[in-house]
């Protein structure tokens, strides 16, 4: 309980610094989390991102919520959506989501808002 109070106001912090830290596209700041994705256009024209959670620990990642913000060509945030469409990621593995965003943006990111590390099986909790 007490490593994951410490790892979510590490991503707190994270959040709060510049743009440039607190993105999560490649590997976060001790949090074991990955993410890789892709704008795109669904078939009925609407744009949304899809990709990849990538959990790096023993543990599960549960409950994951990402942030998604639309951006404009200054870097500016236009729209943000937050949404906890991703499935728990297993020890070691990944995770698909796909999540609907603004159409127009020059640019997205998208981070990871919070997580509850959990610990499944004989080896119990961490």
């Amino acid at each position: 309980m007490i490593r994951a109070l410490a790892a979510m106001v590490l991503l707190v912090c994270l959040l709060e610094a510049p743009a440039t830290r607190a993105e999560i596209r490649g590997w976060a700041a001790d949090t074991g989390l990955r993410v890789e994705w892709t704008p795109a256009l669904t078939k009925r024209g609407q744009t949304q991102i899809s990709g990849y959670l990538y959990n790096e620990r023993d543990q599960w990642a549960a409950n994951p919520r990402l942030l998604v913000e639309a951006l404009d060509s200054a870097g500016q945030v236009i729209a943000s959506t937050l949404f906890s469409a991703v499935s728990d990621v297993p020890p070691r593995s990944r995770s698909y989501f796909e999540a609907p965003v603004p159409a127009g943006a020059a640019s997205y990111r998208v981070t990871v808002r919070s997580v509850d590390w959990r610990g499944y099986g004989a080896a119990g909790g961490g």
